[in-house]
């Protein structure tokens, strides 16, 4: 049996993008997250599109209570989450995550949360058409890891929002292919190298290098199952300095190599 689509007051929906998409409407009563699979962009809310938060691979995006668009980097971007009535949660969760005036969040944790996170929502997406879907478990779940690292990342308190960190990060998802270093990224927007790290840090709660790598990995995968390029050309495509360099970060983040990863998704063609 199906479930209607509105009979839950939930939508599950795996979206893959070409261009930007309004993914919440102000005043819908409604809240989101969505988890960015495949692809970078940046999240534009409010009625213009002068301030936004770049996101890359892994990365959660919490919306409520103004419109959200997203608008992919390289014009393609595979997303997967939910809406729900903001009904459904706790005056607290409401609160603390979609209070009004609060702006959506772009979250980015280490591996095992962003694991927790996709794996709640596979589950939800396959689950989701059977008549006895826990929707519910599967939303207040996913509330108390976001809510938990919402509160890791803002150290506590409000999230701290900085607009040149924010621009920071558009700038890195439209350039990670270039020969990024955090010297030349600090120059670039007039700050010091060691504030702009700390800086960084603080508000996103990754190195800038961190977040740098995780987008070239990202499109380095996408080479390694759509071309036949050289594993040192991938490299070198991606943005990475050395081969050995780009297969240390490859395994760290992927957990297997280049070559066995294609092998994989390309059916032994290396």
């Amino acid at each position: 049996m199906k479930r209607e689509p509105d009979s839950a007051g939930m939508q599950v929906q795996r979206l893959r993008l070409a261009g930007p998409v309004c993914l919440l409407r102000a005043g819908s009563g409604e809240g989101g997250l969505y988890m960015l699979l495949e692809g970078s962009g940046i999240l534009h809310w409010g009625q213009g599109t002068d301030s936004g938060l770049g996101a890359g691979p892994g990365a959660v995006l919490v919306l409520g209570r103004t419109d959200c668009v997203f608008e992919p980097a390289d014009g393609r971007a595979v997303l997967l989450g939910c809406r729900f009535p903001l009904e459904m949660l706790s005056e607290a969760q409401k609160g603390r995550l979609f209070g009004s005036g609060k702006p959506p969040l772009v979250l980015m944790g280490e591996a095992a949360w962003c694991k927790q996170i996709n794996t709640l929502l596979e589950l939800l997406a396959g689950d989701w058409e059977n008549a006895d879907c826990p929707y519910r478990l599967y939303l207040s779940l996913l509330i108390h890891y976001i809510d938990r690292q919402a509160d890791a990342q803002s150290g506590g308190g409000s999230r701290p929002r900085n607009e040149t960190v924010d621009k920071i990060c558009a700038y890195l998802i439209a350039n990670y292919n270039q020969k990024l270093t955090l010297g030349g990224v600090a120059a670039r927007f007039y700050l010091s190298p060691y504030y702009l790290s700390r800086l960084f840090r603080r508000v996103t709660g990754q190195s800038i290098v961190d977040f740098i790598n995780v987008r070239r990995i990202e499109a380095a995968r996408h080479l390694l199952e759509t071309t036949d390029l050289r594993i040192s050309a991938v490299a070198e495509e991606t943005g990475f300095s050395t081969t050995a360099h780009f297969r240390r970060v490859f395994r760290e983040q992927v957990g297997v190599s280049p070559v066995q990863y294609r092998a994989v998704h390309r059916g032994g063609k290396s």
